[in-house]
């Protein structure tokens, strides 16, 4: 085993590539030896560091045979790479990653990033999320949480011993990636869905809002930049998207592997979310180039956005309340919008970039490592 050996693990190699790249970097930085884990795509071939495809390692799963398979597949990796520690991301390689370093004796951290779909809904999160995230947690060193609502409830039902939990403030973001562009003047404002065309992220919601506001006669423009995700049983048809598109409501955009140039062509992001999200990434990339941010009044969203100030929050699947914070913004003048994205940035770059966050995850693999 070697005493500086890393496994990061996750549920795609897109996750890795697009979400711990500033991570990788940073531990490879302070002499750790960086290996990665996740089923294969076509972003394995970025990857700054050894990769293991995971093929066994499913979206949606729910057989005990794939269970079964997933687990056994990390067990052997574990086994033959020996790291010292594992790093799990994303609810599947927390789940099945927690077992296979149980059964192999490895440490390992896991950092819980929401609830996700078994936390967006009690019933569910009673009987199915919580058992399975307080099985699967039980032997961690360390986890971590984005947000304080999602620490405290772990705690509180018992699905993570205190003293083993620990509060981290987001994923982090790359300030200079995600810098400011300047953006051509133009007559209407523009609104930008960014993320999955998952359902209980509320981009529907964001639809029926876009139809209100338009009717009224408000000059705007309202964009989806998304997937849907075959994996999650909240994933919307597309054709139920693109006909939205069709019918003049929003600007369907398709998927982008960069998002930026779309970011910088809109003056707010909008996320009516009543997903468990642990602390919105698309939210923290759009305030950091300076775009305003509107969200639900959810875990994660309200440690994001400070109202009136940064963006504005609404009560989850109100879209009454929706339409009005977006009628709202119409009606600001370009120079409050451009000062209200200005201190959007500073806030990101004071609390949740990559300088604030990654010292966080260092510090507390180090503190694992030594124990």
């Amino acid at each position: 085993m070697s005493s500086r050996r890393i496994l990061l693990i996750a549920n795609s190699a897109w996750n890795l590539w697009n979400y711990r790249r500033s991570l990788v970097q940073a531990l490879q930085e302070a002499g750790h030896e960086v290996l990665l884990a996740a089923p294969e795509d076509r972003f394995s071939a970025f990857l700054r560091a050894p990769f293991y495809p995971l093929r066994c390692l499913e979206r949606g799963w729910v057989s005990p045979l794939v269970v079964g398979r997933a687990v056994a597949e990390m067990v052997r990796l574990m086994r033959r790479e020996q790291p010292a520690l594992c790093l799990l991301f994303t609810t599947s390689a927390n789940l099945l990653g927690g077992w296979a370093a149980r059964l192999t004796q490895t440490p390992y951290l896991s950092v819980v990033e929401g609830l996700g779909y078994a936390g967006a809904h009690a019933l569910r999160w009673r009987w199915v999320g919580r058992p399975l995230f307080r099985s699967a947690l039980r032997g961690a060193q360390r986890v971590l949480f984005l947000n304080a609502d999602d620490l405290c409830e772990a705690t509180r039902q018992g699905v993570v011993a205190p003293e083993k939990a620990a509060l981290v403030p987001g994923p982090g973001v790359d300030a200079v990636h995600f810098a400011p562009h300047p953006s051509a003047e133009r007559a209407e404002v523009v609104f930008l869905y960014c993320g999955r065309l998952l359902r209980n992220k509320g981009v529907h919601l964001f639809a029926q809002a876009a139809r209100v506001v338009r009717a009224a006669g408000a000059s705007a423009v309202f964009r989806v930049l998304g997937a849907p995700d075959a994996g999650n049983p909240a994933s919307l048809p597309l054709e139920e998207v693109t006909e939205w598109h069709r019918t003049g409501a929003i600007q369907y955009l398709g998927s982008a592997d960069d998002v930026r140039p779309h970011l910088a062509e809109a003056d707010a992001v909008v996320l009516p979310t009543y997903y468990r999200e642990g602390m919105p990434r698309a939210l923290l990339e759009a305030m950091c180039m300076e775009k305003i941010a509107i969200a639900t009044d959810m875990p994660g969203c309200r440690e994001v956005i400070v109202p009136g100030r940064t963006g504005f929050l609404v009560p989850p699947r109100d879209v009454q309340a929706l339409t009005r914070v977006l009628t709202h913004v119409t009606s600001l003048s370009p120079e409050q919008r451009a000062s209200i994205g200005k201190d959007a940035r500073q806030w990101v770059l004071e609390r949740f970039s990559d300088a604030v966050v990654l010292p966080h995850y260092l510090k507390a693999l180090e503190d694992v490592m030594r124990k």
